[in-house]
C-alpha cells in the first residue's frame, strides 16, 4: 500500500494519524471527567468531585484544602484515613457521606 510514497511522507501521515488518535482520546477522557467520577470511582474521588473547585459546595467550601485539613485534624495517621476512604466504593457521593458516618 505505502510502496511508492515515499518515506517522509510516510512519516507525516503516521505523525497525522497518531496526533488524531491522541486528540481523540483527550477529547474522550476529558468529556467523561466533565461528567464526574463513575460508579465505580473510590469514595475519595466521589468526595473529591462534590467539593472541588473550592467554593462549589456548602459542605466544604474551602474545596480539598479544607478537606484535606480536616483529615490531618483527626486522631490517628491522615494516610491511614484517606486510604479507608479511598478503598470504600460506594457507587455515589450521598452513599459515601452515608457508609461514612
Amino acid at each position: 500500500m505505502f510502496g511508492t510514497v515515499p518515506l517522509t511522507s510516510r512519516i507525516m501521515i503516521g505523525t497525522l494519524i497518531i496526533g488524531l488518535l491522541a486528540g481523540s482520546a483527550a477529547v474522550a477522557a476529558k468529556s467523561v471527567s466533565a461528567a464526574g467520577p463513575g460508579e465505580h470511582a473510590s469514595c475519595m474521588g466521589h468526595e473529591a468531585a462534590a467539593i472541588s473547585p473550592p467554593g462549589t459546595s456548602d459542605e466544604v467550601p474551602g474545596g480539598m484544602p479544607e478537606f484535606n485539613a480536616f483529615i490531618r485534624s483527626l486522631p490517628g495517621s491522615p494516610g491511614a484515613t484517606m486510604s479507608f476512604i479511598a478503598k470504600l466504593h460506594e457507587g455515589s457521593h450521598e452513599a459515601c457521606d452515608e457508609a461514612l458516618e
